[in-house]
């Protein structure tokens, strides 16, 4: 077991604008903020589980009724993997930002140093969101031990921007769907004997404990407190091409949070806009690549309004591209010109077009489109390309033409 308290010395000193409220709020500002996470909770485990704590908080807080992660993917090496160690989602959740880059500022770096921040997550995969935090936790534990750690700290701390994740409902998700080929739960999450159901309610049980601990301290009232997950398949774990694990649950809760609203649509990149709105901060990436306020939430936010699902979007771009390149890579063994096409769509040279498909190994050139609409329209221009050659070669062959 390995564990880790430390401070982390800030890079620079931050300029007081950064945060418009170091001693006291504005109306309706909350004092500090709270992103809770379960590691790898369905969105219907809430209710098929019936998961009591989280039940009552969607009763009385907000929530989403489709929340959408970013494509589940994760690499340790190649460019993503010299800058963070976790999956592609959290990064990008924590930073509000699509457009990765080395170094970037999370919502942790809003916070003036004189104010304590902390991070307690059950594992130590999570190293590269620690920067900027005053107090870390990570360890492999189980998730009655962290909690037990966090406990202590807010007897000891007042942290005015904390970040949680319990590891244990991912880790039962992953030994269901490695569960031996004849074992009764084997890639299902949802069965009688698989480990997840036991594991999300004791997930439940210490999320219950946190938020008796906060109102036991009379901070609850003041906090900002989001919940997520981390992505699930029902067969376990987050495989990236299930599109069930590009969703997640999302309750909201708060001082001018509209209690018992549901919104209908959020996304990832919406969070740490949010966040840093309801404590009055300044959001750390703003411009191109950036979410949304989602000002619907609050009570003076007026109603949703139709907004345009890029990161889903996104998602099923990266899969058709999978899907693609593999289709014609098995057209290729009978068919040699087919290499060519796939040479070419990497190829902006010898096609003319700005650039190839910007997909899941090239995360750190997303932000060379511009804007997310420009890599949404750069990627849809690559693969009307590879549709239209897969259908040319599958024609010439004589074999059936698939849908685009």
């Amino acid at each position: 077991m390995y564990s880790l308290l430390r401070p982390v010395l800030a890079a620079a000193a931050l300029s007081a604008a950064v945060f418009s409220a170091t001693q006291s709020h504005a109306e309706g500002e909350a004092e500090r903020a709270v992103l809770y996470y379960f590691d790898g909770l369905h969105p219907d485990a809430i209710d098929r589980l019936d998961l009591p704590v989280l039940k009552e908080l969607r009763t009385q807080c907000a929530s989403v009724r489709e929340a959408v992660m970013l494509f589940p993917w994760h690499p340790t090496t190649g460019s993503y993997g010299l800058m963070h160690t976790t999956s592609l989602p959290n990064p990008v959740t924590m930073t509000g930002n699509l457009f990765l880059r080395p170094g970037q500022r999370m919502l942790q770096h809003q916070f003036p140093r004189k104010i304590n921040t902390a991070i307690a997550v059950g594992s130590k995969a999570y190293d590269t969101l620690t920067p900027g935090f005053d107090l870390v936790y990570l360890l492999d534990t189980a998730d009655a031990t962290l909690t037990d750690m966090m406990l202590d700290l807010l007897d000891r701390h007042d942290p005015k921007f904390f970040r949680i994740q319990l590891q244990d409902v991912g880790r039962a998700g992953y030994r269901t769907i490695n569960a031996p080929d004849d074992a009764p739960h084997q890639a299902d999450i949802w069965h009688a004997e698989s480990p997840y159901a036991e594991v999300a309610r004791e997930a439940d049980r210490q999320l219950g404990r946190f938020i008796d601990k906060m109102k036991s301290l009379e901070r609850w009232q003041d906090t900002f407190f989001v919940f997520m997950a981390d992505g699930q398949s029902r067969h376990g774990w987050h495989g990236p091409m299930d599109e069930e694990s590009w969703r997640t649950p999302m309750i909201v809760c708060g001082p001018g949070v509209r209690k018992g609203h549901t919104i209908p649509y959020a996304e990832i990149i919406d969070v740490v806009p949010t966040m840093a709105r309801a404590v009055g901060a300044d959001a750390p990436n703003p411009g191109p690549g950036s979410g949304r306020i989602l000002e619907e939430l609050f009570s003076d936010g007026g109603d949703a309004q139709r907004v345009p699902k890029r990161i889903l979007r996104l998602n099923n771009q990266i899969k058709e591209h999978l899907l693609l390149s593999a289709e014609l890579r098995l057209l290729s063994q009978r068919d040699p010109r087919v290499d060519n096409v796939l040479m070419l769509e990497r190829n902006a040279l010898t096609r003319g077009d700005p650039a190839p498909f910007l997909g899941i190994e090239q995360i750190d050139r997303w932000h060379e489109a511009g804007t997310i609409d420009a890599l949404l329209k750069r990627n849809e221009d690559a693969l009307t390309y590879l549709r239209s050659q897969r259908d040319r070669f599958k024609s010439a062959d004589g074999g059936p033409v698939s849908g685009g």
